[in-house]
């Protein structure tokens, strides 16, 4: 009897051992507006932002040399960048390299070129034409730079369709709207709101929102559902100004 019940442990213990850990939630990036004070630019079909935005949001140490117009650009355990105004050669290390439009200043700012400067960091850069944005990924972070644009609207850019989610749910994208805030809701297969946010949205260029909400599902099994970003006119006659969804599979825990 002893052996019996010591073989029906060991058969539960290797069944226990055998069941595969449930696959874990992939990190995606966070979603960061990359701030300047000054109007980004684009110049010889090159994106143009203030020195100082690299040293605010890349850890660079951004040196300004009045009496010879350089910017001196430095980060820890990488190249050295220096820059002159109205010149198209740069210095990388003590290496000369040409630049595609040359730094110039406005409004007291000296503006160097993005791409340029982020990529000699190993810093990936990618421009979303669809809403006028350039996208830095850096530190599990993903910086949006957005640039004029005249075209309302919202993407959804996580979760991504058919995913399965759980609450609390984080609901990323870009958004441009002119009332300035987004509604996020969570919505069963019938259309009944399960949960419900609001974010803050981009008005003049399509600005990054990242947000969480929860949300109460009815049953314990996973079920269709869908994640609805939205403005909405509230003062007129609440018609939807700009909206975009996506399908998702709902599970209600973590």
């Amino acid at each position: 009897m002893r052996y019996g019940m010591l073989m029906l442990v060991a058969v539960c213990l290797a069944g226990s051992l055998a069941q595969p850990p449930p696959p874990a939630q992939p990190q995606r990036p966070i979603y960061t507006a990359l701030v300047s004070d000054v109007e980004p630019e684009i110049l010889a079909g090159r994106t143009f932002v203030p020195a100082a935005v690299i040293s605010r949001e890349f850890g660079a140490t951004v040196t300004w040399v009045p009496e010879m117009q350089r910017v001196h650009i430095a980060r820890a355990n990488e190249p050295t960048l220096l820059l002159t105004i109205g010149s198209r050669t740069a210095l990388v290390s003590g290496q000369m390299v040409t630049l595609p439009a040359a730094p110039y200043l406005t409004r007291g700012r000296t503006m160097v070129p993005l791409r340029f400067i982020a990529e000699t960091y190993r810093i990936p850069v990618m421009y979303d034409g669809a809403t006028r944005t350039v996208q830095l990924t850096h530190a599990n972070r993903l910086y949006v730079l957005p640039l004029q644009s005249l075209r309302a609207g919202v993407v959804i850019a996580d979760p991504r369709p058919g995913e399965l989610v759980r609450t609390g749910l984080r609901v990323q994208g870009v958004a441009n709207v002119y009332e300035g805030a987004l509604i996020i809701e969570v919505r069963d297969s019938g259309g009944q709101v399960l949960g419900r946010t609001i974010a803050t949205a981009g008005m003049g260029g399509f600005y990054p929102f990242s947000t969480v909400v929860y949300y109460n599902l009815p049953s314990d099994d996973p079920s269709n559902g869908r994640i609805v970003v939205f403005s909405q006119n509230g003062r007129d006659d609440g018609r939807i100004l700009a909206e975009d969804s996506v399908p998702v599979v709902l599970a209600s825990t973590i």
